[in-house]
């Protein structure tokens, strides 16, 4: 199949319409019908079928789609590559990141890279283990920064770990949990968390311990923001890592629950896919990650 056709496949994908298509790669839609066709008579199966609402993959088309997609970024970071190897550093990384990295790491690793590779373009994302392994796997990203793969996200990713961090409680500043000091004591309590639904919640191992079954969260949320918005003047309650907590508590009415047990450490990482061949501007990157951590540690 020819390069022309996976760029193709990928834009009528993202865009639902053949039309749409055609004017992102500045052809006539004719054009690109006809060459729609001769990519399914090569493959020997139709990759879209027309719906009221435009153009959708059938099911085999989802597999093309989501193949063409890793292909299509592999061309686009191979002509990154080379353009960096002839001293033109151009191109994009594209990285995800928890909340605690967005915090403590991102801002000043972005500093000195953009010093170095002022022509290199940064995409961030917000995401959370073990949803943010998706997109390494599918091309999409070059990096996740974050809490460390388990076992069962591992294959077919590398992770190089940067730190660990506690675990802390945290509440509203004015709850009537700032003085409790026995975690049982926190079963009744409402619980929000930071992440997916697959993730589980640091906190069930405090209750656990004690033979006890944990609190289900009643919401989760992506955005720290939310979090603390959330908690804010509240009793809610929520397992959060202990690093940027002192910063947090200067700028939002929030407070600290002092249980006497301890939580387990969350180990961050920055993890890729080991079939990614990495730019130089994505090496540089990585090494200013891990150097920027060695030197806060």
């Amino acid at each position: 199949m020819k390069p022309q056709h996976v760029e193709l496949i990928v834009t009528i994908a993202e865009l639902g319409s053949l039309g749409a298509a055609a004017a992102r790669m500045n052809k006539t839609q004719p054009a690109i019908t006809k060459a729609l066709k001769a990519a399914e008579t090569e493959l020997g199966t139709p990759i879209f079928f027309r719906a009221s609402y435009g153009v959708v993959p059938t099911r085999e088309g989802q597999l093309i789609v989501d193949r063409c997609r890793k292909i299509f970024g592999d061309i686009k970071k191979l002509r990154e590559e080379v353009a960096q190897i002839q001293g033109d550093y151009v191109g994009t990384i594209d990285i995800i990141v928890s909340p605690l990295v967005a915090l403590k790491v991102v801002p000043a690793v972005l500093r000195r890279f953009q010093h170095r590779f002022p022509n290199v373009k940064i995409g961030i994302t917000g995401g959370h283990a073990p949803a943010a392994f998706s997109p390494l796997r599918r091309g999409e990203a070059d990096f996740v920064l974050g809490p460390s793969p388990s076992p069962s996200d591992l294959p077919g990713l590398q992770a190089t770990q940067l730190f660990s961090t506690p675990v802390s409680i945290l509440t509203g500043s004015q709850s009537r949990y700032l003085s409790v000091t026995d975690p049982l004591d926190l079963r009744d309590g409402r619980w929000i968390m930071i992440g997916p639904k697959e993730r589980r919640p640091v906190y069930y191992e405090i209750f656990e311990r004690r033979g006890v079954r944990p609190p289900e969260p009643f919401a989760r949320s992506d955005s720290v923001l939310s979090i603390l918005s959330m908690l804010e003047g509240t009793d809610l309650l929520c397992s959060f890592p202990s690093l940027p907590i002192p910063e947090l508590r200067a700028k939002w009415d929030i407070g600290l629950v002092p249980i006497e047990e301890t939580l387990p450490t969350v180990s961050i990482a920055i993890t890729s896919a080991k079939d990614r061949i990495l730019t130089p501007a994505a090496f540089a990157f990585s090494d200013l990650v891990l150097e920027h951590c060695r030197e806060w540690n």
